[in-house]
């Protein structure tokens, strides 16, 4: 169920279920009666307000003073202008160079405009289309770049909010080329980003994912009482067992694939006929398999871990919205 849940002394996570496009959780950490930390903000003009709403009565002696934006993706930080004007944004270097150099609010309206225009179109012209509308859904954008982090950091910062110690740590490249998370040790709350997908089927976009599963190591090595992901509920150990379980089985399963010279959608096709998929068959956009296949098999290919490219973003569009039409996710 979306809204705000506390889950920790002074901490609260906006969550939104069931995690699929676009239903990004966000965070706050409050000192009371003196300063307060954000992590993250929506995409979804309506849906930053809400939360901008919903924090205000937590926050009327705690000012926010700073907030952190996990990563680049802009489901994560195009709410930054509900933030206080004089609020410090902090994020990793890696991810303020991907938010300047990824498409602002404004294109990707005019692209999932299009989409929606052109998604009766038979081919993948028309599979692109209508994928690109599903990613937006009924999501309004900004009509303009919101405010990017004005403070970088490399490795690990500490902040001090109002005498409370928050840890930043970046274990990116991983979904994203500067993944990092938030940690509240002394509430024993984690804000993990989208290196988490709970009960949503998560995006290897960046890569490599051996560095996806050290991150993971290092989530679980923390051993906090409460994790929240970038989408889905909250969470414990076990949730983050079984994500690590389904990378090592995609990464395991499509090797020999494609070896044999299949293509990502192909691949795809024979792995949601297994008996082992049945085990993530259920989580949210399972389709999105093939974008993950995408980035493994270009990586190979013998590419370097990199943002996709447009043509190969275009092509496991294609590749997810075809398994969708095609009704592949019904139980085998």
């Amino acid at each position: 169920m979306s809204g705000l849940q506390q889950v920790g002394d002074g901490v609260w996570a906006f969550v939104r279920t069931p995690g699929g496009w676009g239903e990004a959780n966000t965070g706050l950490v409050v000192a009371p009666g003196t300063a307060s930390l954000v992590v993250d903000t929506a995409w979804a003009v309506a849906w930053a307000q809400r939360i901008a709403e919903a924090q205000a009565p937590l926050v009327a002696d705690a000012p926010i003073t700073d907030a952190v934006n996990t990563h680049s993706d802009g489901d994560h930080w195009w709410g930054n202008d509900t933030l206080p004007s004089d609020t410090r944004i902090i994020t990793s270097a890696a991810a303020l160079d991907a938010m300047r150099e990824d498409l602002p609010p404004r294109a990707l309206t005019v692209l999932a405009g299009t989409g929606s225009l052109i998604r009766r179109l038979p081919g993948p012209i028309g599979a692109a289309g209508a994928y690109m509308a599903r990613v937006r859904g009924d999501a309004r954008f900004p009509r303009r770049t919101p405010r990017m982090p004005d403070t970088i950091f490399t490795t690990s910062l500490s902040l001090e909010i109002g005498g409370r110690v928050v840890e930043l740590e970046q274990l990116g490249p991983c979904h994203t080329a500067g993944d990092l998370v938030a940690r509240v040790p002394d509430a024993g709350v984690v804000f993990t980003g989208d290196l988490l997908f709970i009960g949503s089927t998560p995006i290897l976009w960046h890569g490599p994912l051996d560095n996806w599963l050290s991150a993971l190591d290092r989530l679980l090595g923390w051993d906090a009482d409460v994790y929240v992901p970038g989408h889905g509920p909250t969470c414990g150990a076990a949730e983050i067992r079984a994500l690590r379980d389904y990378w090592l089985w995609l990464r395991d399963a499509a090797q020999d694939h494609h070896r044999a010279g299949l293509t990502p959608l192909e691949t795809a096709r024979k792995l949601l006929l297994t008996k082992d998929f049945d085990a993530w068959r259920h989580w949210e956009s399972p389709e999105r398999i093939a974008l993950s296949l995408s980035t493994l098999f270009d990586q190979w290919n013998g590419n370097p871990p990199a943002p996709p490219t447009v043509a190969r973003r275009v092509a496991a569009f294609v590749a997810a919205e075809t398994l969708l039409r095609e009704g592949a996710f019904e139980a085998s």
